[in-house]
């Protein structure tokens, strides 16, 4: 017998944790393309070839040997290998048993540290356009949610940014940005560390595409004074190593930080894939040229999609980082009715841009181009050959 009526419950079920969310539009979006036979040009996924041929050895080597729990925290190799590293990349001493934590992706690191920092009632300040799970991240967390709108200039200004402080607990910094692309600028950078400290806050940065960088001005929040005692760094191997569906993320933070979002990690995910921690031993061990080709490659891909989408009539806004494109279309349709018109008519998945905003939000849609060229080139094509804005 299967039981499908909800009619059973004498109440309304689901939490309010989740009262009025709904599944992730990303994500919704690749089961459209999958069901149209779209290019997938929505969600952030490499194509399989991307990922470094001496980091897939290791993994499958080390299901051999290594499939069963590590220590909650992770490998211990792997904690000393991203201190060691973090500590060359960003001169931030972290010790590996204390302040360094392995995570199922940077997404369980991010909902970690929110779950154990943030209190309810607690206000959470975050730049929208934003990385759409930070917005039911702070909702699981009963958080109050304070977006700061950048769309116009994608810049901060001081005294919106100030006054959310002002009846904050924590800011979320996405560095470089999804989905804007945008890299904040070392003197944005100082402003949001002079209100983190005046108003006593708790930093949270998503650097998961501190590798994919365009922009000559580009530094880690941490590197700024005042930051890194009372930031939690969230990063991983997804988008430098293209292993996204591996979920290996790293949480640098102090230890009065890192003590309590471990709480969490502990009781949700007990560890991380054991295999592919191994593998990121090996992954952090390539040669410090791997991340120039790697930022270069997309580079060449970005003016790629950029000239592309141009050419076919549409306004891309050409990102600093990260590997997506906002873009603007000429029609009057909601930006959702437009993307799945994409799929089912030009047969290419983007991303609504209202995903990425709070409330309403702007008519933009959003490609990545993590995909190959040759992959990009059959997008474009595909978006020429059958326009219909």
């Amino acid at each position: 017998m299967t039981v499908r009526d909800a009619d059973a419950f004498d109440e309304p079920v689901g939490s309010r944790r989740v009262r009025g969310m709904n599944e992730s539009v990303i994500r919704e979006m690749t089961r459209e393309a999958r069901r149209h036979d779209a290019v997938n040009l929505s969600q952030g996924i490499p194509d399989e070839d991307e990922t470094p041929a001496s980091v897939k050895r290791a993994a499958k080597e080390a299901i051999d040997t290594s499939s069963q729990y590590t220590i909650t925290w992770g490998l211990p190799e792997l904690r000393e290998a991203v201190a060691e590293r973090y500590a060359d990349w960003k001169g931030v001493a972290y010790d590996p048993e204390t302040e360094v934590t392995v995570t199922c992706g940077t997404s369980e690191a991010i909902m970690s540290t929110l779950l154990s920092l943030c209190d309810p009632g607690d206000g959470v300040v975050y730049f929208e356009p934003t990385y759409e799970s930070y917005i039911p991240g702070v909702q699981f967390a009963e958080g109050r949610p304070l977006p700061l709108d950048i769309t116009d200039g994608l810049a901060v200004e001081e005294e919106p940014l100030r006054a959310a402080a002002r009846d904050a607990s924590v800011l979320i910094l996405n560095h470089p940005q999804n989905p804007t692309g945008k890299v904040f600028t070392p003197a944005e950078l100082d402003l949001i560390a002079d209100v983190a400290v005046a108003e006593d806050l708790v930093v949270i940065t998503d650097e998961i595409y501190e590798h994919i960088v365009y922009a000559d001005h580009y530094r880690s929040p941490v590197t700024v004074d005042g930051l890194a005692e009372r930031t939690v760094v969230c990063t991983g191997m997804s988008k430098t190593f293209s292993v996204t569906g591996w979920r290996v993320g790293f949480a640098l933070a102090p230890e009065p930080l890192s003590a309590e979002l471990r709480k969490f990690h502990d009781y949700t995910s007990i560890c991380a894939p054991t295999p592919f921690q191994r593998a990121g031993v090996e992954a952090l061990s390539l040669p410090d040229d791997y991340y120039d080709d790697l930022s270069d490659s997309y580079e060449r891909r970005r003016e790629r999609l950029y000239d592309g989408l141009r050419s076919v009539g549409l306004d891309p806004v050409k990102p600093d980082g990260a590997y997506y494109m906002l873009t603007r279309y000429p029609t009057d349709e909601p930006d959702t009715e437009f993307t799945l018109r994409l799929i089912r008519e030009a047969g290419v998945a983007a991303v609504p841009g209202s995903s990425f905003y709070t409330d309403e939000g702007e008519d933009w849609v959003r490609f990545t181009f993590s995909r190959n060229r040759d992959t990009i080139d059959e997008a474009l094509t595909r978006l020429d050959e059958n326009r219909f804005w």
